[in-house]
């Protein structure tokens, strides 16, 4: 009886007692990571004008008179030298021309020695004299004439370079002013884009830009040449013209980066960028003391800063260097100047 009492008392103290969980309260480490603001600061804005890569020296060549062609002696791709014969003209029809117009001018130079024995007899009228004088010079100019066409029966590179098209072939029949072959320079490259005439004034000759070319991009620094007026007609544009290197290929799609106004812009450094693909991004510090990767648009950099277009805000602080952080990291900023 007296063990039962003692088990009884034992269960209501048992029942008595608040039960509650044991709990482990495990501290998060905090890492302490190099940080920095996103600054705002003035700089010079940039237009970006389209364009293409073309040879600095480019020239169609032709003819001014009418003839069958006798023969092409370059092909698309050939380099040629400066004075290389590169097409022939038949030169039948000039040919007859030119040996009447040797006859002609014979003719009038034997008339006017003869007129002028005459004159100074006073057989002859100064009239006389002065129409035979007429004749004669009319005669050597038709013969200047005939021999300057068949110089454009042979037609010559202007300049060494590179047979860029062949547009004719020995049979077609060549008119004044047909282009027959297209030579290019191959060793100065020039860069053609235009931009609007507000973007042009601020340009002198000389000046360097940024130029991206082709697909891929990549970048060269080119020097302003010139900058033209009334590139279009229609709109208030000039065209700008800039030398690039000689390796590039013309036809070749180009893009400038011209300064314009300046301009407010956020920027950060550019070792804080995380780079994925076409993908650009930061590690923010968020206000639960944790890092969370913020993906952004960058613009133009300027030496070891990149400009943030959009994704963050002035006063924003993204982590220094993004090899040492990763998307939800308990960390504490440290601030530095983005020089340190």
């Amino acid at each position: 009886m007296r063990a039962y009492a003692a088990a009884i008392a034992s269960l209501g103290l048992a029942a008595c007692t608040t039960a509650e969980p044991h709990e482990r309260v495990v501290a998060r480490s905090v890492e302490r990571v190099p940080a920095v603001l996103v600054s705002e600061s003035t700089a010079v804005g940039a237009y970006r004008a389209a364009g293409t890569v073309r040879a600095s020296r480019r020239a169609e060549l032709s003819t001014r008179v009418t003839g069958r062609i006798e023969a092409v002696r370059v092909r698309a791709g050939d380099q040629v030298r400066g004075g290389q014969v590169l097409v022939t003209i038949e030169r039948g029809s000039l040919s007859a021309s030119e040996g009447q117009a040797a006859s002609a001018l014979e003719l009038a130079r034997t008339s006017l020695r003869r007129t002028e024995r005459l004159y100074a007899d006073s057989a002859m009228t100064l009239q006389q004299l002065e129409g035979a004088r007429n004749a004669y010079a009319q005669a050597e100019a038709q013969a200047r004439a005939v021999a300057a066409d068949l110089t454009y029966t042979s037609i010559r590179a202007p300049f060494d370079g590179v047979i860029a098209s062949r547009l004719v072939d020995p049979g077609t029949l060549a008119a004044p002013g047909q282009t027959l072959l297209v030579i290019e320079d191959r060793t100065a490259r020039e860069i053609v884009v235009t931009a609007p005439d507000d973007v042009g004034a601020r340009l002198l000759a000389g000046q360097e830009v940024a130029v991206s070319i082709g697909a891929s991009g990549r970048r060269y620094s080119a020097r302003v040449t010139a900058v033209v007026p009334g590139a279009d007609p229609r709109s208030p544009t000039v065209e700008v013209r800039l030398r690039g290197p000689a390796s590039l290929a013309p036809g070749l799609a180009a893009v400038a980066e011209l300064p314009t106004a300046e301009q407010r812009a956020l920027s950060v450094p550019r070792s804080a960028l995380v780079e994925r693909g076409q993908l650009c991004g930061v590690y923010l510090f968020a206000a639960d003391s944790t890092m969370r990767l913020r993906w952004v648009r960058v613009g133009r950099s300027n030496g070891e800063s990149v400009e943030v277009v959009s994704g963050l805000f002035a006063g924003d602080t993204v982590a220094l260097d993004a090899a040492r952080a990763r998307d939800g990291l308990s960390a504490r900023p440290v601030l530095r100047a983005p020089e340190d």
